[in-house]
């Protein structure tokens, strides 16, 4: 078999594997975009932070700072606070994935979400450069199409009807946090403790004058620093209660 053949081989593969993935992330960039146009930025922009973002919590807190006109310090920080656990999936995947130049490595790296990094370590043995590269085209090309039909019927849409389609986008990050909350009396504390102080920002007549974005970083840091001096890792049983 030849090299260019193999590598063809490696990409179909991980496109495949990665397929379920790209038809979960269609609809939910549809309704990201949908709502990012509903608030006023045009849809060649929400487009272009699904080509360069692709992430959908960080994407959905940049936009709606965008659409206030936050600083772009605040709106770079907080989404950087979002996106920082990628920081730790890529390390991860750097002992996973076959021997690559530092280049290439950068740019699969774009590719990383919670998603394809659960279904990159979930194969066996070493992952190609070609399996990972086909792992991600998928879900890109769902998610960046998504956005694309999501931008264009956002522009035609009524309001009421872009309004509702943007609570979609929140009803899927509640069906991702309640599970693991559920099953983890650390996790829900943090969560609870996380609601709470968004609340205090959002109500307390001195935490008001917070902008938004930083309330944001704020609530994001101090919840996730309470868990860690709390909930230290190792500090559970399988079974979720506190050892």
């Amino acid at each position: 078999m030849s090299q260019e053949s193999s590598r063809r081989q490696r990409f179909w593969a991980g496109f495949r594997c990665g397929a379920p993935v790209m038809l979960g992330y269609a609809p939910v960039s549809f309704a990201f975009a949908v709502s990012a146009v509903s608030a006023g930025l045009p849809w060649p922009v929400a487009l272009l932070i699904s080509m360069s973002n692709f992430t959908s919590a960080g994407q959905v807190a940049g936009a709606n700072l965008m659409a206030v006109n936050a600083p772009l310090p605040e709106i770079g920080l907080t989404v950087f606070i979002i996106n920082i656990r990628y920081f730790l999936m890529s390390l991860s995947l750097s002992q996973k994935i076959s021997a690559l130049p530092l280049g290439k490595r950068l740019l699969i790296a774009n590719g990383v979400t919670d998603e394809i990094f659960f279904l990159a370590m979930q194969q066996p043995g070493q992952v190609s450069g070609w399996f990972f590269t086909g792992l991600s085209a998928g879900p890109y090309l769902g998610w960046v199409g998504g956005t694309l039909l999501g931008g264009l019927a956002g522009a035609v849409l009524p309001h009421a009807l872009s309004s509702a389609l943007g609570i979609a986008l929140y009803a899927m990050f509640i069906a991702i946090v309640i599970p693991p909350a559920k099953k983890s009396r650390a996790v829900a504390l943090v969560v609870a403790g996380s609601v709470l102080l968004s609340c205090l920002f959002r109500y307390l007549p001195g935490l008001r004058l917070v902008p938004s974005g930083w309330a944001l970083i704020l609530c994001a840091v101090a919840a996730s620093a309470a868990g860690a001096v709390l909930f230290p890792v190792g500090e559970e049983t399988e079974g979720g209660q506190a050892a």
